[in-house]
């Protein structure tokens, strides 16, 4: 143990790393594998978390024995492996709940007449028990993460989610993790079914294969490793795409005198008088990485008798295509508040609307759920407009009655002219 110590102080040009090509659990691939890097003239002589590391040497014929046990050996135990011709070659130690995992990898000259280091495969196949067990479990947590992961995707009580994914395609990272979890799911029944096979076939009394054929787990092996390098590649380009989007796309512009896209005004809307002071308010510009342009409008004023506030924000999204937007309407219809970027508006009882002015619409009178404001969603196409109009001139409305007869009347009066602004 010292002398290996003090060799990895010395030049790193003496070691050859290799990334591992396989779970150490692979035992007899594992121990084929090492004995054919040896006569090439490269020996183990430690892991990392991803790499095995090789000590240039003489090549030479080289026989390779993993040994798994829950604890460390001490140095008394390890001089009476090297008496018996078993020297040292690696230490990999894998940390538990209640018990590590050593895996210690002990190497012998292939000419040298010395006994195998299990001589029982029955009692080997009794050493793995509590690795085999360990592997079992891991498989079971990523059966559940799994479970967890797609009910956190799919589940039809998350309209929000759907409609994040479908409209913004802010939602990467839920993504990456559907895939990851896969694949990760893959590596653990991988490697589960591996210790299994290797339980099984010394538990009939056959030693195991030492010069198994590795290649082709070592190619699946570096399948699935590549598969997460491009995903979590992906993951980070589609971060990057986005926050540069936001930087070059995203503007704040002053209040338009006529909008290019899809909106009624709040001077149309409102057939009162207001205040000195006008309509203010501001334009909120964006693409988003899932292809859709989403503005949004907001418009306040007083009226001028007795200053109420008036407020109509307008949100307008064209999305790629007509299917993405139906499943974007009718997510919205089913979510409790839609998140703008200056806040979140509450949709309240919405609704569907009657009309064969527009593809779809849906609206909700004005009420404490949603901060009595009156709320029109329609979609034409592959455009979704969205209308929260507070009118505090008609106080809180606190009569359903009265609310709705407001809700029918806004309904009425915005619809054709929103219909009219579609079509041109």
């Amino acid at each position: 143990m010292p002398d290996r110590v003090e060799a990895l102080e010395k030049d790193e040009s003496e070691y050859v790393r290799r990334w591992k090509p396989d779970d150490l659990c692979d035992l007899d691939r594992n121990e084929s594998w090492f004995s054919d890097m040896a006569e090439q003239g490269l020996f183990v002589d430690h892991f990392t978390r991803w790499s095995v590391w090789f000590k240039r040497g003489t090549p030479q014929k080289t026989r390779y024995r993993m040994d798994v046990l829950s604890r460390a050996l001490t140095e008394d135990e390890l001089a009476l492996y090297d008496s018996c011709g078993w020297h040292f070659a690696a230490l990999h130690t894998e940390e538990g709940f209640r018990k590590d995992i050593c895996y210690y990898v002990f190497r012998t000259d292939e000419n040298a007449g010395v006994p195998e280091l299990h001589t029982d495969p029955v009692e080997q196949a009794k050493s793995l028990k509590r690795l085999h067990g360990r592997l079992r479990r891991d498989v079971f947590l990523m059966l559940v993460f799994m479970a967890v992961v797609f009910w956190d995707l799919l589940m039809p009580g998350r309209p929000d989610l759907r409609f994040e994914l479908l409209v913004t395609g802010e939602e990467p990272v839920r993504i990456y993790w559907v895939f990851f979890v896969l694949l990760e799911t893959v590596n653990s029944v991988r490697g589960w079914l591996n210790i299994r096979r290797l339980r099984k076939r010394l538990a009939e009394g056959e030693p195991l294969d030492h010069h198994a054929d590795y290649r082709k787990a070592h190619r699946r092996y570096a399948v699935i490793s590549g598969l997460k390098l491009l995903l979590a590649g992906w993951l980070f380009a589609v971060l990057a795409t986005q926050v540069i989007q936001l930087i070059a796309s995203t503007r704040i512009r002053p209040l338009p005198e006529t909008a290019d896209f899809p909106a009624v005004r709040l001077e149309e809307l409102y057939d009162g008088m207001l205040a000195e002071n006008g309509i203010s308010g501001e334009l909120h510009h964006q693409w988003t990485t899932a292809g859709a342009e989403i503005d949004e409008l907001r418009e306040r004023a007083n009226e001028a008798e007795a200053n109420s506030i008036l407020e109509l924000r307008t949100a307008s999204i064209r999305l790629p295509f007509v299917w993405t937007a139906k499943r974007a309407f009718a997510a919205l219809t089913e979510m409790e508040m839609y998140d703008e970027s200056d806040g979140y508006y509450r949709m309240g009882e919405i609704a569907p609307v009657e009309t064969n002015l527009v593809d779809e619409a849906w609206a909700a009178a004005p009420g404490e759920d949603n901060w009595n404001q009156f709320v029109l969603l329609a979609r034409d196409g592959r455009q979704i407009v969205m209308m929260f109009y507070l009118d505090r001139t008609n106080g809180d409305f606190d009569d359903p009655v009265e609310a709705e007869v407001f809700r029918d009347r806004c309904t009425e009066r915005l619809l054709p002219m929103l219909a009219q602004k579609l079509e041109g």
